[in-house]
């Protein structure tokens, strides 16, 4: 099966709507699937940083951004224009987040309706876990696909635009 690269990247950016959907739901009041109490005053006794804390009492879930980021860097893996920041700076967190991302997500969507869970997850529903394991996985098998193809496209011996290939022409 051989997926086009911008293919894959429409994929995992639309893996990623359900979850920013439910986290938006959330900052604007919803409750459904959400535990009750205080999500910031949990951070704060679990030792997250500061700023991680003020973010979620104004409504700002920090995964929201890094679901924003991995959009950004999807696109940037797939525009031509990906090729004018030094390559390894979308190369490693492209194969981290393929490594990482894929099989934590894959674990979260089979552990959650089983109530399986690392860490905290008292009043979350199970739903919660399958939504947020599919953009994981989404994601992290998205970027499986985006960063290879920009790794041979941007290679030491990738064409140049109008280098010897555009003079044999």
């Amino acid at each position: 099966m051989n997926v086009k690269p911008s293919t894959a990247a429409w994929a995992g950016a639309a893996s990623l709507l359900p979850y920013t959907a439910m986290k938006t739901y959330w900052a604007f009041g919803g409750t459904a699937g959400r535990p009750s109490g205080d999500l910031a005053a949990r951070f704060r006794e679990n030792g997250a940083p500061e700023v991680l804390v003020r973010m979620e009492q104004h409504g700002l879930d920090f995964t929201v951004l890094g679901a924003f980021a991995g959009m950004v860097l999807l696109a940037v893996l797939v525009l031509s224009r990906g090729r004018r920041p030094p390559r390894w700076s979308l190369l490693v967190p492209g194969w981290a987040g393929a490594l990482l991302l894929t099989p934590y997500g894959l674990a979260t969507m089979a552990a959650a309706p089983f109530g399986l869970t690392a860490g905290d997850a008292e009043g979350w529903s199970p739903w919660v876990g399958v939504v947020g394991g599919l953009a994981f996985a989404g994601l992290g098998a998205s970027l499986a696909l985006c960063t290879p193809a920009y790794q041979r496209r941007t290679g030491p011996q990738a064409p140049t635009p109008g280098g010897a290939e555009a003079v044999r022409r």
